[in-house]
């Protein structure tokens, strides 16, 4: 695969990561009014990360995918630890299918680059 068909696969994971997590805030802060503080916390904290995704994807920017990428994986690992705390598998699984495709992703994404590089 050329590295730009990588990038566009590298950013359509990145962002799917980002707009679920944001999605999932945003869910949870219209829901349960005894979990809104949490809510906004979350909402506070994906958000951004949704915007800084497009931004990223929107200005072709490499670097800041790969960036994002790997935050947005290790946010996705925290979430699967916590769903793995909490005994649900579903808050386990999905967020650990997200974090490993994201991952894999970036790996992928800059070993072609390098090599394309070199």
């Amino acid at each position: 695969m050329r590295t730009k068909t990588l990038f566009y696969v590298c950013v359509s994971i990145t962002c799917l990561n980002a707009l679920t997590s944001a999605a999932f805030s945003v869910a949870m802060l219209i829901g349960e009014p005894l979990m809104k503080t949490a809510a906004m916390y979350g909402v506070a904290r994906s958000v951004p990360l949704a915007l800084a995704a497009l931004v990223a994807t929107a200005t072709r920017s490499y670097s800041g995918i790969v960036v994002l990428g790997l935050l947005l994986a290790s946010v996705q690992a925290c979430d699967a630890i916590v769903g793995w705390i909490s005994h649900d598998a579903g808050k386990t699984i999905g967020p650990l299918v997200l974090a490993v495709l994201t991952l894999v992703s970036v790996i992928v994404f800059l070993r072609r680059e390098r090599l394309e590089a070199s």
